[in-house]
């Protein structure tokens, strides 16, 4: 007995095997035997059973050993073939058996089955020919040996094609399962890099904060209290930031160890997407914006998450909808969370060649996934494409932080 209750030939062979090895069986009795004309009697019925009983049983267990079980098949095949007193030619189980080493073996092994079975076709065309007069021996010989080659030709060929076809679309699924990899690691290399230029300014404004605090530190304690409170919510912003950076290095660190030096350049976030939208509505796509509720503070990763969601939506709409296509772009604004969702209408004059990867939303997933957000994506009905992601917020928005007089 197995796991499941099940006796354990039935986990040996399963429903289909049984089912293909018992049609083969039946196809071998009534189309390959006289036994639908002339019903064998006493111990010829119990021999031509037991026969038919060896080549179904060695069916069952095809899967797990092939070229095992086409050599007992083929073994028991020479045997019966040339017994003129059961009149019995087995062919289908004999295919099933070729067609299971071509579609499992190597080119080799399997080439050698089909040569095997043209031993099985000259022995089923010396056999008609005994059975017909003289002067139609050579053709019955011909025209069976011709019959039976092109049946075992299309099984092996048919065995092979499989074979092929099963191996291209796991090559196809290993690559994309790499490519879909690599796209990930890349999101996430390009997030460190943009994390560390954000601690690297959430610390300079720690730097001047502190210094214009000694610097009025005598004559204007206000001020200091301001700095110092300015100091803190930088420090908490740079320390939840430095997490996340860290997080991203440690899932994609590379081996040489090489690692980008701060590029100098502010990072985009939510207040550039009126620029990104003009610059969208350039390439012909009609894009309307609209912001509700009461807009929080984001921390500076969670804001270029934000802008990086629409920046791929529009990208996106351009690469497969194509101009002319209209775009909704929303920012929902909630006490603890902030909703961007971007839904095109599908109706634009679509591009003849796309030229895109197909990774950047799985990208989308690893960076929101990595700023505590999460994303949605699903079609319109009618057409169309709705990207949604929901991202935390940290709190209302802050005041302007005191500044020491010049």
């Amino acid at each position: 007995m197995d796991g499941e209750g099940r006796p354990s030939w039935l986990s040996r062979a399963t429903a289909v095997d049984v089912a293909l090895a018992a049609s083969a069986a039946v196809v071998d009795v009534f189309l390959f035997s006289a036994v639908s004309s002339r019903t064998p009697e006493g111990a010829g019925l119990w021999l031509f059973t037991a026969l038919v009983a060896v080549g179904f049983a060695a069916l069952l267990v095809r899967r797990r050993h092939p070229v095992l079980v086409f050599g007992v098949v083929w073994v028991w095949a020479v045997l019966v073939t040339p017994t003129s007193e059961l009149d019995f030619e087995p062919t289908a189980i004999p295919c099933v058996a070729l067609f299971t080493v071509a579609l499992r073996g190597q080119l080799r092994v399997s080439a050698g089955a089909l040569l095997a079975c043209a031993v099985l076709a000259v022995l089923a065309g010396l056999r008609e020919a005994a059975s017909r007069p003289p002067e139609a021996r050579l053709v019955a010989t011909y025209a069976t040996l011709v019959f039976y080659l092109l049946v075992y030709g299309c099984v092996w060929a048919g065995g092979r094609w499989a074979r092929l076809s099963r191996q291209h679309a796991e090559d196809l699924e290993f690559r994309r399962r790499v490519e879909a990899h690599e796209a990930v690691i890349g999101e996430r290399t390009r997030i460190a890099r943009e994390l560390h230029d954000i601690v690297a300014h959430s610390v300079t404004v720690m730097v001047l904060q502190a210094a214009g605090a000694r610097r009025v530190l005598d004559n204007d304690p206000v001020r200091v209290g301001h700095a110092l409170g300015h100091i803190e919510e930088a420090g908490e912003q740079a320390m939840g930031e430095l997490r996340r950076m860290l997080t991203a290095l440690r899932l994609s660190y590379d081996d040489e160890g090489s690692c980008d030096t701060v590029t100098g350049r502010p990072q985009p976030g939510l207040a550039d997407v009126e620029h990104l939208v003009g610059t969208i509505a350039a390439a012909g796509v009609r894009v309307h914006t609209r912001v509700e509720g009461e807009p929080g503070r984001l921390a500076a990763s969670v804001d270029l998450a934000a802008y990086r969601v629409v920046q791929e939506a529009l990208t996106n709409v351009t690469k497969h909808v194509g101009p002319g296509a209209q775009v909704d772009v929303r920012l929902r604004w909630e006490v603890d969370e902030l909703t961007v969702e971007v839904t095109d209408d599908g109706r634009g004059r679509r591009p003849e060649r796309t030229l895109s990867t197909n990774h950047g939303l799985t990208g989308l997933v690893e960076r929101l996934a990595i700023v505590g957000g999460r994303l949605e994506t699903e079609p319109v009905p009618g057409g169309g494409f709705r990207v949604t992601a929901v991202l935390p917020v940290a709190g209302p928005v802050a005041s302007e932080p005191v500044r020491e007089p010049r």
